[in-house]
């Protein structure tokens, strides 16, 4: 192993320990945040604001959760927890899940319009280059679907990307959207425990979640240097 791989690999320690860290941190300022001014009290706010919109409070949810899924820079976690805090573990669940099937759909549409130019420019050239190998239709589908339903790893990068791997609309749909079911309920159970008033369990549950979800971007970016050293091999075998 030359330097250039010795400092890649402890930047890579290195992130994973402030990412732990980090998580850690907001899972006690969390706790702290509640005591002092009362979880009750934050949520009774959100639910008062969104039940003096009506029948439009889901609906604007909904759009919400919507726009994240398309909006890729959005983090997804705020909005799957307050979804948990209204609606709870179940119904929360069920409003982030349509959101992010319409979100899918659009993305879908705009992919196919506007092709590779668009992808680029969401998730940037490297990104894309990283994810190629998912072009071989042989095991597509169980890849995506499994890279989706790891804690923790880019979806909304996929969801960007896998429209140009020849998948059908239906299928790209279905997976886009059981795939994230995991960590959609992760988070609305953390919403849900806070709306109950369970504050150390919602803390603890934030940060097993943010552990999890560490393993899982360690355990994507594995299995994307594996594919992808595993087509370098391929094409050095190839020449010779």
């Amino acid at each position: 192993m030359d330097k250039k791989d010795s400092a890649k690999k402890i930047l890579k320690i290195a992130g994973v320990l402030a990412g732990f860290a980090l998580m850690a941190a907001l899972s006690v300022w969390i706790l702290l945040l509640t005591r002092e001014y009362g979880a009750d009290y934050l949520i009774e706010r959100l639910k008062d604001f969104v039940s003096s919109l009506g029948i439009w409070g889901i609906f604007f949810m909904l759009i919400i959760q919507t726009a994240q899924v398309i909006l890729a820079f959005i983090p997804g976690e705020p909005i799957e927890i307050a979804a948990g805090a209204l609606y709870g573990t179940f119904g929360g669940t069920a409003l982030c899940l349509a959101g992010i099937f319409a979100g899918t759909f659009v993305i879908f549409l705009m992919v196919k319009t506007l092709g590779k130019d668009l992808v680029l420019k969401v998730i940037g050239s490297d990104k894309y280059s990283r994810l190629k190998f998912l072009k071989n239709p042989a095991k597509r589908d169980v890849l995506i679907f499994l890279l989706m339903f790891i804690p923790g790893t880019p979806k909304d990068v996929l969801t960007y990307f896998s429209p140009l791997c020849g998948m059908s609309m239906r299928r790209f749909l279905a997976i886009a959207t059981f795939a994230r079911i995991p960590s959609v309920v992760t988070s609305t159970y953390v919403g849900g425990t806070l709306a109950e008033g369970q504050y150390l369990r919602a803390a603890l549950a934030f940060l097993a979640v943010g552990a999890v979800s560490i393993c899982g971007i360690l355990l994507y970016n594995k299995i994307i240097e594996s594919k992808n050293a595993k087509i370098e091999d391929d094409q050095n075998n190839e020449l010779h």
